[in-house]
């Protein structure tokens, strides 16, 4: 199930010289937007361990509203991954639109930092679309 995990406005310092935001700014929203997704189906540290299928669809400029929306898609026996998707909303029609994309894997890590049965700290109320990955 798509949720909206993160919104906020694009300012000068976000972006680069040709003013549009800086691609490690944008995917560092993302990063964190996924890990919070990743939280609430979880009580244990995890980790980003790969981004991929990362696009940048279109540029996003200076005073542009965002949201971004996360889905987790799957879950292995330590890891998660997670379907983000950066929406602009457009200043004259109010509409969304993709801007970015991409797909974050997580590991979930013990206090030693070694690899932990996502089973073992699963939440209890999950949705029942976690539930049927597990």
């Amino acid at each position: 199930m798509k949720m909206i995990a993160l919104r906020g406005r694009v300012f000068p310092t976000d972006l680069n010289h040709a003013g549009t935001v800086f691609g490690g700014w944008i995917m560092g929203k993302m990063d964190k937007a996924a890990s919070i997704a990743v939280e609430d189906i979880i009580f244990s540290p995890a980790v980003t361990v790969a981004v991929s299928d990362m696009k940048f669809i279109k540029p996003i400029h200076n005073g542009a509203i965002f949201t971004i929306y996360t889905e987790i898609i799957h879950i292995g026996r330590t890891s998660i991954k997670v379907d983000v998707d950066v929406q602009i909303k457009s200043r004259e029609t109010r509409e969304e639109f993709s801007a970015t994309k991409a797909v974050f894997t997580f590991v979930v890590v013990d206090a030693k930092s070694k690899p932990k049965d996502v089973r073992e700290v699963i939440r209890y109320n999950v949705d029942d679309y976690v539930k049927e990955m597990l």
